[in-house]
């Protein structure tokens, strides 16, 4: 939803026509509530099967099989309006940011075969999910992700290394302030897809850090998770200040302004991070994607990892106190940033896909 919404306004900038579509208005009710909750729910119960479920699926492949047939059609029979969308519209080219659309799409719009789709890939990893026949571009976040996308059988000249498109105010934030200085660090906790116990153990912990620390706590739409934080927090009385929020605006303002993030590694949360270049503590990844994501920051130096979270007040302090560690992750973080990824994809599309629709409508008349 927030890459898409990104890639609107990108469009929007370049002065052409978009629309916004969620899938999951127009699918059945019964998968729409399993399809929102059942995933959260396996994973924080039974992560070892949905890893274990996530590999057995994952055989990178745009070719079709008796899996991917009938994995399409129950996408199909349970999403049957999105192509009366795609009709009534009449779009130029469709963007996907989510695999079902290109898998609803691909196998319920045949008379329209000059529709060229593309998919943008939220996440640092390309699952099967993602690829589908018809497909005239992906999408990706990094050079790694199009290596998969190419080791697959996908034609290199249709893969974009383009990063993941986010809000367009994280290409225009002022340079982070050095680390360090009379004013207190500022740890951002973006508690939003973590579990209410898990935010109580964290909270729990920064309560009694001893620490001139100023803690912001993202809490999102859930008023659960606000409702535990309020009460971790509110007989605080050591060198830590809490600020408890729940769904936020100013999301790039707050990234620019803190030292440290305390996150999930998502594909679009990493990718903000990276754009202010905020180092991450990760905690609680997801099976699968977002433990490649985690192991994608790890490995270029942007974030440490918090595991098992009874280490969080330790592994803290250290990076607060030694002389140049933040630094030194912030500028890996810049090395790795793509604040203009949105733009990028919404150019590119306009250029290649749209252009070359343009010119084929025309070659049919």
């Amino acid at each position: 939803m927030a890459a898409a919404k990104a890639l609107l306004a990108a469009f929007d900038e370049l002065g052409v026509q978009a629309e916004h579509a969620d899938l999951l208005d127009h699918t059945a009710l019964p998968f729409r509530r399993l399809y929102r909750q059942a995933y959260f729910d396996l994973v924080r119960t039974m992560p070892d099967l949905v890893e274990w479920i996530g590999r057995r699926l994952d055989k990178p492949s745009e070719r079709t099989s008796v899996q991917r047939r009938l994995r399409a059609r129950a996408v199909r029979l349970l999403s049957y309006e999105v192509p009366r969308i795609v009709d009534r519209y009449q779009p130029t080219v469709v963007v996907h940011t989510h695999f079902l659309g290109a898998q609803i799409i691909s196998g319920r719009m045949r008379r329209h075969r000059l529709l060229p789709q593309a998919v943008v890939i939220t996440d640092f990893f390309a699952h099967a999910f993602w690829l589908q026949p018809g497909v005239a571009r992906y999408f990706v976040a990094s050079g790694e992700v199009r290596a998969q996308l190419l080791s697959a059988g996908v034609d290199e000249h249709r893969v974009r290394v383009t990063g993941i498109p986010i809000d367009l105010r994280f290409s225009d934030l002022p340079a982070p302030a050095p680390a360090g200085g009379d004013e207190k660090e500022h740890l951002l906790v973006l508690a939003g897809g973590l579990g209410a116990d898990h935010v109580r153990k964290i909270l729990t912990q920064l309560r009694e850090f001893r620490w001139p620390l100023k803690v912001t706590v993202v809490c999102g739409r859930s008023s659960e998770l606000a409702t535990v934080a309020q009460e971790v927090v509110a007989e605080s009385k050591g060198l830590v200040t809490f600020q408890v929020l729940g769904f936020v605006n100013n999301l790039p303002e707050l990234m620019a302004s803190a030292t440290l993030a305390l996150t999930k590694p998502g594909g679009l949360t990493s990718s903000e991070a990276l754009a202010a270049r905020l180092p991450m503590m990760l905690v609680s990844p997801y099976p699968l994607q977002e433990e490649i994501n985690a192991n994608v920051l790890l490995e270029n130096g942007c974030a440490v990892r918090v595991e098992p979270l009874s280490t969080l007040s330790h592994k803290l302090r250290n990076l607060l106190e030694e002389e140049g560690r933040l630094q030194a992750m912030r500028d890996a973080a810049a090395r790795l940033a793509k604040p203009n990824a949105a733009r990028d994809v919404a150019r590119t599309v306009l250029d290649e896909l749209a252009a070359g629709s343009s010119r084929n409508l025309e070659t049919r008349r």
